[in-house]
């Protein structure tokens, strides 16, 4: 998977009170909000395996892209930068495994994903240059999503 290809399916920002942030956005552009979804997760990286206990997520039904608004007490992964600092882009990857390789390959380190140490379960982040993240998200889960932004609930990933 080359970077030139990424087909960018939303953009995602960290921000300190979902909520507040989304009161705000959808009063200055008019977006509406998928159902919050909030959930512990299991991380991982290079080094060792992270409990997630609390994160809190949402996206924007209008795209693509679509904005993802994002918060997390366990800011080592998702901390809220200065007011509209971009997180990541993300895309669905018709091989999670084998684009995450591509990209690792061509000089984007995996940061961290979701699953154990063995590999990336639902989705994984890897470091531009720059300093932007590129999530990868299982396709499979394409239209779990599509659910999901329609006003269903989105389902927890599984190995």
């Amino acid at each position: 998977m080359a970077l030139g290809n990424l087909d960018v399916h939303h953009v995602g920002v960290v921000v300190g009170d979902l909520d507040v942030s989304m009161q705000q956005i959808s009063a200055d552009t008019g977006v509406t909000w998928a159902p919050v979804m909030e959930r512990a997760q299991r991380i991982r990286t290079a080094d060792d395996e992270v409990a997630v206990e609390h994160l809190r997520f949402t996206y924007s039904r209008e795209g693509t892209p679509h904005i993802e608004l994002l918060e997390s007490r366990e800011q080592r992964f998702w901390r809220p930068g200065p007011a509209g600092t971009l997180h990541h882009l993300g895309s669905f990857a018709s091989d999670l495994l084998g684009d995450s390789a591509r990209l690792a390959t061509g000089g984007l380190p995996v940061e961290f994903g979701g699953g154990d140490r063995e590999q990336p379960v639902g989705f994984v982040y890897h470091v531009a240059a720059v300093g932007v993240r590129i999530e990868l998200i299982d396709g499979s889960r394409k239209q779990d999503f599509e659910r999901w932004l329609a006003g269903g609930r989105l389902a927890e990933a599984t190995a």
